[in-house]
């Protein structure tokens, strides 16, 4: 079984670690050569012994070799700042706007959708590479940023169940934290690349030269010819480095499509047509070379070197880990029919019946310690099951057409944010819009007044989907826009001079992930290793998660002291204080602190909040809201955890 999803993020910290390491080494040895060859040019002007130690040979060799190698890895890495939309634009790939007509985008869209939604994540955009192979990728630094591409070939071919597979293979990346690794991977293996481009310009160079001595030229020559060579050596080890990191992680993403999906013919049968189809998973756009290792299948041909240098496992061994009576022999594969649309869903009236029962999807039902359940919720961070997903099937199914058609166009999904954030009493709703009407153009004040009563009767439960559904037509405005409409969500929520609690995660949400677009910042480190010396900042976030949820005293205490036992793991010398100590302001300072945590520490953060809302083995709306408040602060994207309402 994969690990979980705080052992793959303390993994992918320690192999970060590990590049920075490589990197620096990478620069050394660099500088150490490029010395060692400036010292022979040198050695070979003079006729007479030369000393080995020349200072100003080293003063050339280290910030040239620094410079370049750094300074262009540093480039690349910030060319594709933007996230996944750089990589995915880079490759020639075309977003899906929600609004296609397309049997096969449609098709696509939901599977991502659902998939989302059952995740506990915004929905990512979606591109189409028009490529004829079968093959897919994820890119991001953080779920919040994430892109998911497919090729043409992928829709043309592919079943929904199998596409479904390709998806979750997909997603195992994004919620594992890897995705920042490979662009960083990318940087590095750039850097070292330029040296070889380098050295082949002063070959160039040199050799195109009519005039000069002849040694200064012959001198220029070798120079340029070793610094290439060195350039190609580095290259050639990131490379094999890169491949054997890559291998790994795709039998993992294997292992985890199967655990979200219990149907390894899913991801099972698009690796078969991969083998079958005869341009299998072939990538023709030659910006791909830089990005092989982040895509489902070899893009390229076998790798050399025995596959040394291949970014994928065989084919067959990764079709054999899922289907070990495999013999071999692909089918033959034919495009699916332009009208073979995915069949409709009985459209639910309510959420299936998981709604109302005292239990979290796939946990069992026999009564279970406080503690030992919410350990066993925290230990679905960054997981799915086939049970979540027919849940957010139910989610996105029961969301009205109005609504669902209004969160994918860009235009009307701001009114549904402001249409989320208005409020139920008509006094304070009168408000709310006349400050909109001043401050938003007519269109936007009309459209949100279109979407205001089917959102209203919208029960609570489907907020949040909605705006997760919303966000990648946010994404697509422009600097401006976004200026404008932050700014009308924080009017919005000011105009009752009170916070709510659903006002403060939907602003949570949209800055944690619009931000990283719009506003981008540096990812917070994580500085706090000691659980101890966080113990105020974890009963702040305690304290007001305990009186949200429990409406008596007694109740409350005893759901905070659940919490910190889950935290601390024994006895605490915290008590719950008031509830008028408690605020949202607090609330949200400690949990940025909570946020500079290590992923071990971050666990007992999850396993604490879902300690003090499990003590009374029910959840409330609120509580769900500010649990997906702080998991999203956390960047934990934890599925919905219990899906009844008090």
């Amino acid at each position: 079984m994969p690990a979980n999803f705080f052992q793959q993020q303390d993994s992918a910290r320690r192999k970060t670690f590990q590049l920075v390491v490589y990197f620096v080494l990478a620069i050394l040895i660099l500088i150490v050569l490029v010395y060692a060859l400036l010292l022979i040019l040198s050695m070979s002007d003079h006729h007479e012994p030369v000393s080995w130690w020349q200072p100003e040979l080293l003063l050339i060799a280290a910030p040239g070799v620094g410079l370049v190698v750094g300074g262009a890895s540093a480039f690349k890495v910030a060319q594709l700042a933007s996230g996944g939309q750089a990589v995915a634009l880079m490759l020639g790939g075309e977003e899906v706007p929600g609004t296609t007509t397309d049997a096969r985008q449609k098709r696509l869209l939901n599977v991502v959708e659902e998939m989302a939604l059952a995740a506990g994540v915004p929905v990512p955009p979606v591109y189409v590479l028009k490529e004829p192979g079968i093959n897919a990728f994820a890119a991001g630094y953080a779920p919040g940023d994430a892109v998911v591409a497919v090729s043409q070939g992928c829709l043309n071919y592919l079943t929904r169940d199998e596409l479904q597979g390709v998806v979750a293979h997909e997603f195992s990346h994004i919620l594992n934290g890897d995705m920042r690794l490979n662009i960083r991977l990318i940087g590095l293996i750039f850097g070292i690349m330029v040296l070889s481009i380098i050295g082949r310009m002063l070959m160039f160079t040199s050799g195109g030269r009519a005039s000069g001595r002849d040694n200064s030229r012959g001198g220029m020559m070798l120079l340029g010819l070793g610094v290439f060579v060195l350039g190609l050596v580095g290259a050639f080890f990131g490379r094999l480095i890169m491949a054997a990191v890559s291998r790994q992680r795709e039998y993992l993403a294997d292992a985890s499509a199967v655990q979200f999906t219990r149907n390894p013919d899913g991801i099972g049968g698009a690796l078969k047509k991969i083998g079958g189809l005869a341009e299998g998973s072939r990538i023709d756009n030659p910006q791909a070379a830089e990005v092989g290792h982040m895509f489902f299948a070899n893009a390229f041909g076998g790798g050399g070197l025995g596959g040394l240098l291949a970014t994928h496992p065989p084919l067959a061994e990764r079709i054999r880990r899922l289907d070990p009576q495999f013999d071999g022999r692909f089918p033959e594969v034919r495009a699916l029919g332009v009208d073979q649309e995915e069949p409709e869903r009985p459209r639910p009236s309510s959420l299936p019946p998981l709604v109302g029962s005292p239990r979290i999807p796939g946990l069992p039902q026999v009564p279970m310690p406080v503690l030992g359940l919410a350990d066993e919720a925290a230990s679905r961070v960054g997981r799915l099951d086939p049970e979540l997903i027919s849940y957010a099937e139910a989610l996105h199914d029961g969301i009205p057409d109005v609504l669902r058609d209004a969160a994918h166009e860009p235009f009307s999904a701001r009114a549904v944010v402001y249409a989320l954030l208005l409020d139920p009493r008509a006094d304070l709703r009168d408000v709310q819009l006349t400050r909109l009407k001043a401050g938003v153009e007519p269109q936007d004040f009309a459209e949100t007044l279109r979407l205001v009563a089917p959102v209203q009767a919208l029960p609570d439960a489907y907020r949040l989907p909605l705006l997760d559904l919303a966000m990648p037509a946010l994404r697509q405005m422009s600097p401006r826009q976004h200026h404008a409409f932050r700014a009308q969500v924080e009017a919005l929520t000011a105009a009752d001079q009170r916070l709510s609690v659903f006002e403060y995660t939907l602003r949570r949400v949209l800055h944690r992930h619009l931000d990283a677009q719009f506003l981008p910042r540096r990812q917070p480190r994580a500085v706090h290793t000691s659980a101890q010396k966080l113990a105020h900042e974890m009963a702040t976030v305690l304290a007001l998660l305990a009186w949200e949820g429990q409406p008596e005293a007694d109740q409350a205490a005893r759901a905070f002291d659940a919490g910190m036992r889950g935290y601390s793991g024994g006895d605490h010398p915290h008590r719950l204080p008031p509830r008028d100590q408690c605020s949202l302001a607090a609330f949200d300072a400690a949990l940025q602190t909570l946020n500079h945590s290590v992923p071990s520490i971050k666990r007992r953060i999850v396993v604490a909040c879902a300690a003090c809302i499990l003590a009374n083995q029910q959840v409330s709306v609120r509580e769900a809201e500010l649990l997906r408040a702080i998991c999203d602060t956390l960047d934990c994207p934890l599925p919905p955890l219990i899906v009844g309402q008090a």
